[in-house]
């Protein structure tokens, strides 16, 4: 890993002092200590970080308020650490722009792993925001691509790159946006699995289709339910490419 730029944003000392270390441990460097928001942005402006660290837990706006508020100024990747791991907390996050949540305290190895996570993800972004005219949007495309992204690694077994690169390569065969694309797979998802009769009866219906039957009245009719379903998503879209529909799976909690 390349040395990186880090601000810290942390108003108890021995706490910055300890994750400080650590991060030098790593071979990068703490180019500053943020106290608060308004330090934090003013921090970010001046000495351009390539990486914000900050605690969730601040005076007067917390860590996650701080995180929108810097990143309205400064595009930075930033990473939000907190003492307990909540998925509220973690939707909040996200929401506000944070590309990584990591529970304290952690080992070295974990903070190298999750810092690699929150640059991938932030690579991403900027390929979304160019596709987008603002950082809202920007944000709310990037969280229906982590929705579908999360779809294609469930049900073929990928990893969240290469979730990623097949919503892009997706998009470029449809001549779409990486939004449309992902709504897509969120929309089939839903289709498909939202009636839960269609979504039990299915493995049993593939089951005999492949035991060669030839009379199936009630899986021809649930087929055609489904087939059906995703004609619904309209011509230019490739669902059943990227969710094939042998791997059954509940539809992914938000």
């Amino acid at each position: 890993m390349r040395e990186l730029r880090i601000l810290v944003v942390e108003d108890k000392w021995l706490v910055a002092k300890a994750l400080k270390t650590q991060l030098e441990g790593l071979g990068h460097r703490v180019v500053g200590v943020a106290r608060d928001a308004r330090d934090a942005v003013r921090s970010a402006l001046r000495l351009e970080p390539e990486l914000v660290i900050t605690d969730v837990q601040l005076p007067i706006i917390d860590g996650i308020e701080t995180a929108r508020t810097v990143l309205a100024y400064r595009p930075v990747p930033i990473i939000v650490l907190t003492a307990y791991e909540a998925a509220d907390l973690v939707r909040r996050a996200r929401e506000a722009g944070a590309m990584a949540c990591l529970v304290t305290p952690v080992d070295r190895l974990q903070l190298s792993r999750v810092i690699d996570e929150a640059l991938a993800r932030f690579r991403e972004f900027e390929i979304i925001r160019r596709e987008v005219s603002n950082l809202k949007e920007g944000l709310e495309t990037r969280a229906l691509v982590e929705r579908a992204k999360r779809v294609l690694m469930r049900r073929l077994t990928l990893t969240e790159s290469e979730a990623f690169r097949r919503l892009q390569q997706q998009s470029q065969r449809a001549g779409t946006t990486l939004g449309k694309s992902a709504s897509t797979v969120v929309r089939a998802e839903e289709l498909l699995f939202k009636d839960s009769r269609v979504a039990r009866s299915l493995p049993s219906m593939l089951a005999a289709i492949r035991r060669g039957l030839k009379s199936l009245p009630d899986a021809q009719r649930l087929h055609a339910a489904a087939r059906s379903r995703l004609a619904d998503l309209g011509p230019g879209t490739e669902p059943a490419e990227l969710l094939p529909s042998h791997k059954p799976l509940p539809f992914p909690s938000r």
